[in-house]
């Protein structure tokens, strides 16, 4: 992080390019921050293949939900039409 000393001499070097009144406008501007919290582009580059490899598991995952959902559908039908046989066949014999 930016010391004191560090803000203060890029103030002056600021007014001897820039004049005070923008030089003061621009320190202003500019919070005291630490640089390691700054975002690089190659930071920007490693999440946005990060997100894609997530998108890519989500994609994974619903592609097997699906399959999923299709053999419960397949295996439930037979047990329906069976449910449905034995409910007419008990009412048949009440």
């Amino acid at each position: 992080m930016a010391s004191q000393q560090d803000r203060h001499e890029l103030h002056l070097a600021l007014e001897r390019e820039l004049g005070p009144r923008p030089a003061a406008t621009l320190m202003e501007l500019l919070p005291p921050f630490d640089w390691s919290e700054i975002a690089r582009r190659s930071d920007i580059v490693e999440l946005r293949a990060e997100i894609a490899e997530l998108r890519a598991e989500v994609a994974d995952v619903r592609i097997g939900m699906k399959g999923q959902v299709a053999r419960i559908v397949a295996a439930n039908v037979p047990i329906m039409f069976a449910t449905a046989g034995l409910v007419l066949a008990a009412a048949k014999l009440a």
